[in-house]
């Protein structure tokens, strides 16, 4: 199975400092000039304690009617944020995605830094390439014996003799 590090995004990590005063409002223009879907909240040592999606956005700004420009980030934010390495397994990334029912992981160096977030699109993406690499085969092999089922069968029913003689 692929390493979380093969898979990851290479896009620039969106970040906000912990202690800023940056609002909601901000932190969704930040989002759109970036083109993301969640900004990583640091602590001033830069390791990550909270995520804001824009999930927590709906849930906590405009559900509750509250003005975008009056809440802080620290009051949006997921946290604790759930953290996965980068030499970690894709299948132990896609683990901890449905355990928390969360779709976006940011990712850790072996020194605890951000090096990326991985997504469940980072992750579809890879399954459906193995899907077609999978189908591709399938279909060439579906054709080469179907051009030549009578030189195959034979060829297979040796093999089994041969095989048969061997065993026995």
């Amino acid at each position: 199975m692929s390493a979380v590090s093969e898979l990851m995004s290479k896009k620039n990590v969106v970040s906000i400092q912990s202690n800023s005063e940056i609002t909601a409002l901000d932190i969704s223009k930040l989002m759109v000039k970036n083109k993301v879907g969640s900004v990583l909240v640091l602590d001033s040592a830069n390791l990550p304690i909270g995520i804001i999606t824009e999930r927590d956005i709906i849930k906590k700004v405009c559900v509750t009617n509250t003005l975008p420009n009056e809440m802080k980030a620290d009051k949006i934010m997921s946290s604790p944020v759930i953290t996965i390495m980068s030499y970690d397994s894709i299948e132990t990334a896609a683990q901890k995605m449905t355990h928390y029912k969360i779709k976006r992981l940011p990712v850790l160096e072996e020194n605890q830094q951000i090096a990326s977030i991985l997504s469940l699109t980072d992750i579809t993406k890879h399954l459906s390439k193995i899907l077609v690499d999978d189908y591709k085969r399938f279909r060439f092999l579906k054709s080469i014996f179907e051009s030549d089922w009578d030189y195959y069968s034979s060829l297979f029913y040796l093999l089994y003799q041969v095989l048969h003689l061997v065993i026995i």
